[in-house]
């Protein structure tokens, strides 16, 4: 019994999940159970993971943020707004990540200064955000949704490269989840986090710097999707403005499945981690199995 008792987790329910998938996909095509396929494919989803990461956070607060695919298209096309504008590539990166934290500190004040309920604020800031993105490419004289190519090669091989056998997106998912972890589990900032969530009067009276909180957590989800807009940019060899617009129902399942509770107070950092390789390994294993990519979208759903 003492054996099963990690399992009673969510997060061991999910690794054995994970390891079923893993034995299921390869018992239907042997070719899902090569080491270097299965470690390439992860750059296919890790980027998810990064974004689900800060989230997960703001989630423990209580809050929720709806803008996050605008703000990934929205540093990967100020990125290669800026680079076609004659900045360097790196520096042109790190303007598209201060659009992405200018964005984010946007979402916390306005949610300070309204008191509105943070899905409303962050339904019509993903709207915002996602007009500014489609705005700022015309910068480049391209239209809406066509991309800026000719990124450098070095840029290019920031997501597409390896570093000692690993694909590079998955060590900065794992760099990243690495911060992530010791902020929620190793620091006083993660404590107030978490009592924020589970009981935000408590927090007040304990004199939690709760406005502090709110726009870091924020700051945190936005540095997040710019990041993942970066290393999009990188992967597809393209900045585009409409690069983010499917990652917000992919992001919330990672979140979700990964155990952080809906209602704010609960939630680790390696439930996220396990549900971004569950939900990749998953897609992934079925479309080793043949399945189309509409029926990977049905069949993940179910």
């Amino acid at each position: 019994m003492k054996l099963l008792r990690p399992l009673a987790r969510w997060e061991g329910a999910l690794i054995v999940v994970l390891i079923v998938q893993v034995l299921v996909f390869g018992a239907l095509n042997p070719r899902f159970l090569d080491g270097a396929r299965l470690l390439s494919s992860t750059s296919d989803f890790v980027y998810l993971g990064i974004i689900a990461l800060p989230l997960a956070i703001v989630m423990i607060t209580g809050g929720i943020d709806i803008s996050i695919g605008s703000i990934v298209s929205l540093s990967a096309i100020v990125t290669g707004v800026c680079f076609v504008n004659g900045l360097d590539i790196w520096v042109a990166a790190f303007v598209g990540l201060l659009a992405a934290l200018l964005a984010g500190l946007a979402n916390g004040l306005a949610i300070l200064v309204t008191g509105a309920n943070p899905m409303v604020i962050t339904l019509g800031t993903q709207f915002l955000f996602a007009g500014i993105a489609i705005g700022i490419s015309g910068l480049a004289n391209v239209s809406s949704f066509e991309g800026i190519s000719g990124l450098p090669k070095d840029f290019v091989q920031v997501a597409n490269g390896k570093t000692a056998g690993l694909p590079n997106m998955l060590l900065i998912f794992l760099a990243v989840a690495a911060v992530f972890a010791f902020l929620l589990h190793g620091t006083s900032f993660g404590r107030q986090v978490r009592l924020l969530g589970a009981n935000p009067k408590a927090a007040v009276y304990a004199g939690f710097p709760v406005a502090r909180l709110t726009i870091a957590v924020y700051l945190l989800t936005a540095l997040g999707s710019g990041i993942a807009g970066i290393l999009l940019t990188s992967y597809l060899a393209s900045a585009r403005a409409d690069i983010g617009a499917s990652v917000l129902l992919p992001v919330l399942t990672l979140v979700v499945i990964g155990g952080v509770s809906m209602y704010g107070g609960e939630g680790t950092v390696a439930g996220v981690i396990i549900a971004t390789f569950v939900v990749g390994l998953l897609q992934q294993g079925l479309r080793f199995a043949g399945m189309s990519e509409s029926q990977v979208s049905v069949a993940t759903g179910a």
